[in-house]
């Protein structure tokens, strides 16, 4: 009996994973959830966090110092003097705007950080809308596969049917039989490929891999009002890729500003209190000039003016990048519509229709077996294709929505 129980208790866990309830999602939904949960963008909004404690950091004053200082030690064989203690307190003052510098450079590296999690939102948004769409259209290939099965038993009857009145040869039973084991395959092949699609937009969500989803958005073709150029303008003026290469030559020039102000001499204020003299206070005011670090005064200057030359390379490159993706993007997006429309105005047309009168053309015997099948395989390729042209343009859109956002 405790073997029974120690097995129920190892398997229960598995049960509840199985138990898992459907989880409904359109694909704007999938996007918002993926948000949510992506382990990666969670570790870039962490990047924020840190860049602001940096920036607090950076432009904070030095640490003041309290020091003891003892005058007047009786040293064996001099003469014996007073002893005197001094009590002070010694803050350093950096030279005036060199800390609201570091702070401005500071607040540049947090949008960075936030540029780096919006582009980040962009290309998993994509990943998750191409991940989405290729589901549902694996799904509907099943479901077109099951459809032809349907329709090959429906062959097969009229095919013995008239075997049986002599009226056909075997050979049009094995023909339909041939094409039924082919069906098959394909569909077993449909369904793993549905299953390694659901797996991969499961992982993208955060979700688990036993997780049953109900994709709840159309299947259907891109929008005819979608406009390239506005496109184009709007995504150029937003894109994360593009402003974060702008930010980081603005960054650039405040380090070689701070590069610049830090040859300035840096200034501290003391207060003293004597132990002789209690309540005469007293003051000092200090000068730290960098007499010996004109090495490192030098390279520090040398690494922002690298920095700044560097940023200004960076922006040609990232927007001709952007521009020649973006484009590319376009171009497969305008290329798939012109499928679906070629699918839509000839060859879907009557589609249907044709391929019941062919059955009944075959049933009465004015169309051999092998113009049938052959006919089946067309119009059926035609409905696969068709679905696969959708699929390619809303991948298309959802890769145009990110292009460009890849570069590094």
């Amino acid at each position: 009996m405790s073997f029974i129980m120690l097995f129920l208790l190892i398997l229960s866990p598995v049960a509840q994973d199985q138990a898992l309830p459907v989880l409904p999602l359109s694909v704007d939904q999938a996007v918002e959830l993926a948000f949510r949960q992506n382990p990666a963008l969670l570790a870039l909004a962490g990047d924020i966090e840190a860049a602001r404690g940096q920036t607090r950091i950076d432009s904070a004053l030095p640490e003041a110092e309290i020091g003891l200082e003892v005058a007047g030690l009786n040293i064996p064989g001099a003469g014996t003097v007073e002893q005197e203690t001094s009590l002070g307190l010694v803050q350093a003052i950096p030279f005036p705007g060199k800390l609201k510098l570091r702070a401005r450079a500071g607040r540049a590296a947090e949008e960075e950080a936030v540029l780096k999690l919006e582009r980040a939102r962009l290309r998993l948004a994509s990943e998750v809308r191409k991940a989405y769409y290729r589901s549902l259209l694996q799904q509907k290939t099943v479901e077109i596969l099951l459809k032809n099965l349907e329709l090959l038993e429906e062959i097969q009857k009229n095919a013995i049917s008239r075997y049986a009145l002599s009226a056909v040869p075997y050979s049009d039973i094995i023909r339909v039989r041939l094409e039924t084991a082919r069906t098959r395959n394909d569909l077993l092949e449909a369904r793993k490929e549905l299953t390694l699609s659901r797996q991969e937009l499961s992982r993208l969500l955060g979700l688990k891999v036993n997780q049953e989803l109900l994709l709840t958005s159309g299947f259907e073709p891109a929008p005819d009002d979608w406009t390239l150029e506005e496109a184009l303008a709007r995504k150029k003026e937003l894109s994360p890729t593009l402003r974060l290469a702008r930010l980081r030559r603005d960054r650039a020039e405040l380090l070689v500003r701070l590069a610049d102000r830090n040859r300035l001499p840096d200034f501290s204020l003391g207060l003293f209190s004597p132990s002789k003299k209690p309540g005469a206070t007293g003051f000092s005011l200090g000068l730290s000039y960098p007499l010996f670090s004109r090495k490192r005064l030098a390279g520090e200057k040398m690494v922002a003016e690298a920095e700044r030359q560097k940023a200004g390379f960076e922006i040609r490159a990232a927007e001709s990048f952007f521009e020649s993706r973006t484009r590319q993007a376009a171009a497969e997006i305008a290329q798939s519509r012109e499928q679906i429309k070629i699918f839509e105005e000839s060859l879907l047309q009557d589609s249907g229709a044709e391929l019941e009168k062919a059955l009944q053309d075959y049933s009465l015997g004015k169309l051999d077996s092998l113009s049938l099948l052959d006919l089946y395989r067309s119009l059926s390729l035609v409905r696969l294709e068709y679905y696969r042209a959708i699929y390619l343009c809303q991948a298309a859109l959802a890769e145009f929505e990110a292009a460009g956002e890849d570069y590094e």
